[in-house]
Formats: C-alpha cells, structure tokens, sequence
C-alpha cells in the first residue's frame, strides 16, 4: 500500500476545497435579479389613481389590459439599459381596480386589489379622506400614508378577524386634528397585508345605527 506524502494530501484538499467554493459562488450568482425595486400605489384628492415603480436598469416594461381589465404590467430582462422610473394612471371599474406585476425573469409575481368608489360620480365619498399611498420598502415592510379633511378624528387599530389594519375616521368639531398620517405596516405570514379604511359616517348615533351605517373604503389588499 502506498503511502501519501502529507504536503501532496494538503495540496488536494486544498483543490478540492477551493474548486467547492467557486461553484458556490457561481450558484449564488446565477440568482435572478428582481427586476422590480419598489412601488407606491397613489390616489390624490380627485380620486384618481396612480402607481410609481422603480425597476432595475435593464428592465422591459409592459402593461396590458386583460379581459377582466384587469391591469398587468410585465417586466423582462433586456440587454439595453433602460429607464428606472416608471409611472402609470389607472382608473376605478365597478369600484374595482386590480394590478399585477409579473417578472418574467423568475415568475415572481405582486398583485394589488383595490375597492373604493368612482368620485368622478359618487359625491361625497372624500368626506373624510383626502388622499392616500401605500409605499412597498425593500426590507418587506408597508408604509402608508394619508391625508384627511378638516374636521376628521382618525383611529388605528388591527382587525385579528379579518388580518387587516384598519384606519377608522369619524367627524370631529370639538379640537383641532391632525391632518397627515404616516404607519408602517407588515404583512401577514402568508404574504398578504390588507388595509381598510373604515368611515364613521353617523359617529354620535345609536351602537346600532353606527355599525350599520359604517362605509369601509377603499379597501386594499397586496400579496407578493
């Protein structure tokens, strides 16, 4: 049997060894980049709403209308550089509005529902919120803020029923509020945060009448 000279075993391990750590290194590298960055859903005083999105630089941007109108916007690697800015209006259908991102890279995919009234044809529904956004940040955390007429007290609480932070708004005459708002908020286990906001619309009435009366608009639900 042959004996191995000790430096000869050290120099193969250390092949060995280093070949392990380059193919590690090549696994991590072949990670598809998120092609989405960030985004912020918008809808200003008037009602209309908005989404701004930030891409990498090499990123194809798409949006399409399915047949549902639903909103889809896909996004594909490209070898061009490209713009990192992006910015997109949509409107309430059915007092419904649904947007998807899909990155064809790899298949991630972020969906965000909205319920809330046309103001275009609904007077009144700004009553107590003006506007509002809701900002996805890198670290998976929500941040949302709001803006409320004059005259609005304004309540945060979390609904365990239903898994939702719900902003509870009321008429207020006896002080003076705050008028901009600002919470950051995570997601559920599932990936899913849901916010509401719930209009008190004859706070002062019976328990009955109240609860029977309350408006929850808009409602919105992300899942990424």
């Amino acid at each position: 049997m042959k004996k191995v000279a000790p430096y000869f075993l050290a120099l193969t391990l250390s092949i060995v060894f280093a070949s392990c750590s380059n193919n590690d290194t090549e696994v991590l590298d072949d990670t598809p980049e998120n092609l989405l960055q960030s985004y912020t859903l918008k809808r200003d005083a008037s009602g209309a709403y908005s989404i701004d999105f930030n891409t990498s630089s090499n990123t194809d941007v798409t949006t399409v209308t399915n047949t549902d109108n639903s909103k889809e916007i896909i996004l594909a690697e490209t070898a061009q550089k490209t713009a990192t800015k992006h910015s997109n209006d949509f409107s309430i259908d059915n007092e419904h509005l649904k947007i998807g991102f899909l990155e064809t890279n790899n298949g991630k995919q972020t969906n965000i529902w909205v319920k809330d009234e046309n103001i275009t044809f609904a007077k009144g529904i700004t009553e107590f919120l003006n506007s509002y956004s809701v900002t996805a940040n890198e670290d998976g955390t929500y941040q949302l803020d709001f803006v409320v007429n004059d005259n609005v007290a304004t309540e945060f609480s979390y609904n365990e029923d239903i898994e939702a932070y719900e902003v509870h708004l009321s008429n207020n005459y006896d002080t003076e509020n705050a008028k901009t708002f600002s919470r950051t908020m995570s997601s559920s286990d599932n990936g899913i945060i849901k916010i509401n906001f719930v209009n008190h619309k004859y706070s002062g009435k019976t328990v009955e009448e109240e609860l029977a009366n309350l408006v929850t608009k808009p409602e919105v639900i992300i899942q990424s």
